[in-house]
């Protein structure tokens, strides 16, 4: 179970284990309508809960005490996947030991690091030590240990790179509301914005004039829908004067 729209690796994952899944739709702001996933719990009973936070793709920061009723409600896991946590500055690690049915995912390929395909999981040992079992072997290589080692040791300067991201982001969120498209709030490193009717014609504009960003073409909540990630301050600059000539 997750939230929908979410990260659709869960729901893709699950199907190809030939697993149900299921899906509690967001609000009309993409915030999470806690009832309808306590209700979905008790429903469904879920052996996997997944939580985006913040969310992919609106960049939701969901309130930490919906995460916990979800957690106390769940017959099962609760993952609380963080893998914008450089750019939310806000964690749920300080939970991790109080519920017996918490794990922690992240990662770092939003912190600069996206080739190196690294991520950690962290819960309670009873269930680190079962999921140890299924872990492939050498499924880290050397030289991913050894950069994972040289980033602990230069944390700061990929600190101050999501510094800036986040200084960034909050220009493009006012200069994108400034263009009367309504754009959503976010926690991560990209940001959701509403391009009714418009959006295969400004997602091909950009795209002739070499900025790509993410369309959901098809989808049936988020067709009208299109997510830039935030880049060099060059960069955000360039993609902002031309959505605004696209409009």
């Amino acid at each position: 179970m997750a939230v929908d729209p979410s990260f659709v690796m869960y729901r893709l994952l699950a199907e190809q284990l030939g697993l149900p899944f299921v899906g509690v739709p967001l609000d009309a702001e993409f915030r999470l309508d806690l009832p309808a996933m306590l209700r979905a719990i008790t429903e469904h009973q879920p052996a996997i809960v997944f939580l985006d936070w913040p969310n992919n793709p609106s960049g939701s920061l969901f309130p930490e005490a919906d995460l916990v009723a979800i957690i106390q409600a769940a017959p099962g896991l609760v993952v609380v996947d963080e893998a914008y946590h450089a750019f939310s500055q806000t964690t749920f690690a300080g939970r991790l030991g109080q519920y017996p049915n918490l794990l922690l995912l992240r990662t770092l390929s939003k912190e600069g690091l996206a080739g190196l395909r690294l991520g950690m999981l962290a819960g309670p040992s009873a269930w680190i030590q079962e999921l140890d079992k299924l872990r492939l072997p050498y499924n880290i290589n050397i030289l991913t240990q050894r950069s994972a080692a040289f980033y602990l040791q230069h944390s700061t300067v990929l600190n101050e790179q999501a510094d800036i991201l986040r200084a960034e982001r909050d220009k493009m969120f006012k200069a994108i509301a400034a263009m009367n498209l309504p754009v959503w709030p976010s926690a991560a490193n990209f940001l959701l914005f509403h391009t009714p009717g418009k959006a295969a014609q400004v997602y091909s504009g950009l795209k002739n004039a070499g900025i790509l960003i993410k369309a959901f073409t098809g989808h049936p909540r988020l067709g009208d829908y299109l997510r830039v990630s935030v880049g060099k301050p060059a960069e955000n600059s360039r993609f902002l004067s031309v959505l605004e000539s696209l409009l």
